[in-house]
């Protein structure tokens, strides 16, 4: 992607953007370098709502992948003022990784998301951003659908055409560990990302 459709398209206003990055010595004979970051971005979902937080962005390096990086650059937003007042987060993937790492953020149980709630807000939500690719994109699933019979459950179109095939290495990895999670994501992924919006249950007092 290149940085001027990165910033049409997935970035909002500085003032409501968030940027962590991620910086690792590997080599000890190099400096450290940029081995990962996540933009986020935060906007009103309605009156009286709350306030919602989305990544639109979360990238990291495949030399460092199962170092916990995902998990700690999302959770390193809770440090940033704007997401001190997140009532409600979210991202479009389909790397199993980064959803266990958005659940581990709202403290929610991967195994038991509340598809109730991503049912009756996901489109009010998508609506309400300043994200143009979120704003256009198209949702899919049993959850949205009413005949939808692909075995598909809450995903989205968002014309981002998506290598699926270390994403479901992962995911055959994670079932391997975890006999619950065989249910979990049985379906293709032709050109599609999951959609996972959680509701935060605790809040955070951080400051810049």
């Amino acid at each position: 992607m290149t940085g001027a459709r990165l910033r049409a398209q997935c970035l909002s206003h500085p003032k409501h953007t968030v940027l962590v990055t991620c910086y690792l010595q590997v080599n000890p004979l190099e400096s450290p370098r940029l081995y990962g970051h996540a933009f986020a971005t935060v906007w009103d979902y309605g009156e009286r709502r709350g306030t919602f937080g989305w990544v639109t962005q979360l990238v990291v390096d495949e030399q460092v992948h199962q170092r916990y990086i995902v998990t700690q650059l999302l959770q390193s937003l809770k440090l940033h003022v704007l997401f001190s007042r997140v009532d409600i987060v979210g991202l479009v993937s389909s790397h199993p990784t980064a959803c266990n790492a958005l659940a581990k953020y709202a403290t929610a149980d991967i195994k038991n998301i509340d598809l109730g709630f991503i049912r009756e807000h996901t489109s009010g939500i998508l609506g309400s951003s300043p994200i143009s690719y979120l704003k256009a994109a198209q949702l899919m699933g049993a959850l949205f659908e009413d005949n939808c019979n692909s075995g598909t459950i809450s995903s989205v179109f968002t014309k981002f055409f998506v290598d699926h095939t270390e994403p479901l290495e992962v995911l055959s990895l994670y079932k391997k560990k975890d006999q619950s999670l065989q249910a979990f994501s049985n379906f293709p992924l032709p050109n599609i990302q999951k959609t996972l919006i959680e509701k935060i249950e605790i809040s955070f007092h951080f400051a810049c």
